[in-house]
């Protein structure tokens, strides 16, 4: 995955895989009184595909969450973690 953009002071992420692009990046409220959110956009041009959500402040916090547990059962950033208490 090529890391094609990266800049923490904006908050925006633009990655390749391939010929696809991702991008994630805020995106202010669409009118007065509205409420800010989160741009997650895949173009596929190869497959002829766009597609975008638009997330929530909790929605991409709980997607963030649940795709570092996926990597982490793929492979472990390091062997010294600290065990997770089990929920109930």
């Amino acid at each position: 995955m090529a890391l094609v953009h990266h800049d923490p002071q904006d908050g925006i992420l633009t990655t390749r895989i391939g010929q696809a692009e991702i991008t994630v990046r805020p995106e202010p409220p669409a009118a007065a009184g509205g409420s800010a959110v989160i741009l997650l956009r895949v173009d596929a041009p190869m497959l002829d595909t766009l597609a975008a959500a638009y997330l929530g402040p909790d929605e991409a916090r709980r997607l963030a969450q649940s795709l570092v547990r996926a990597a982490e059962a793929v492979q472990p950033a390091s062997p010294w973690r600290t065990p997770h208490p089990h929920s109930r």
